[in-house]
């Protein structure tokens, strides 16, 4: 199995398990947070796939975020802020439609499955951006499908806290 198919898989199961994770739940418990400091299912869902367009877009392929250029950040109402909000802002984020939300979020990881498709092999040894050392673009890769599968890990325990076992 090559880099790309086990980066392709990983992507695979993080989406199977978000989907199962997000099935079912209302506006309201999207909206949930556990604590003033604490991120919510829909917060942690939009930042996941905001850090996926970055990764993909931005920072591999050095074109804009389909955040901005499909007009997601409209369509959401959301800011363009993507990480490290203080307790303020988290307090203040404007919860967007969980529909709308998966919208994006589906429309991100079609974008990423069709980058990886087309990347040649060669691309994934290559530095992700030259003028910023961050590895090489495998390197960004993995580090992005690991923190994808971290965040749909602690959207399952959100759902978690809400409904238990939920069987």
């Amino acid at each position: 199995m090559e880099a790309k198919e086990l980066i392709t898989k990983s992507l695979e199961q993080s989406q199977g398990a978000l989907t199962r994770s997000l099935d079912g739940l209302s506006q309201q418990e999207v909206a949930w947070c556990p604590g003033p400091e604490c991120n919510s299912i829909a917060f942690t869902l939009w930042h996941t796939a905001r850090v996926e367009d970055m990764f993909m877009n931005r920072m591999i392929q050095g074109q804009p975020e389909i955040y901005t250029s499909e007009s997601w950040q409209e369509k959401l109402g959301t800011p363009d802020k993507a990480a490290r909000y203080t307790v303020e802002e988290l307090q203040a984020w404007p919860v967007p439609d969980m529909a709308v939300l998966r919208e994006y979020s589906d429309a991100v990881r079609k974008n990423t499955l069709s980058l990886l498709e087309a990347m040649p092999v060669e691309k994934l040894s290559q530095a992700a951006n030259p003028e910023r050392p961050m590895g090489t673009v495998g390197d960004m890769l993995g580090r992005m499908s690991t923190e994808i599968a971290m965040h749909v890990g602690q959207i399952a325990y959100l759902r978690g806290m809400q409904r238990g076992l939920d069987k």
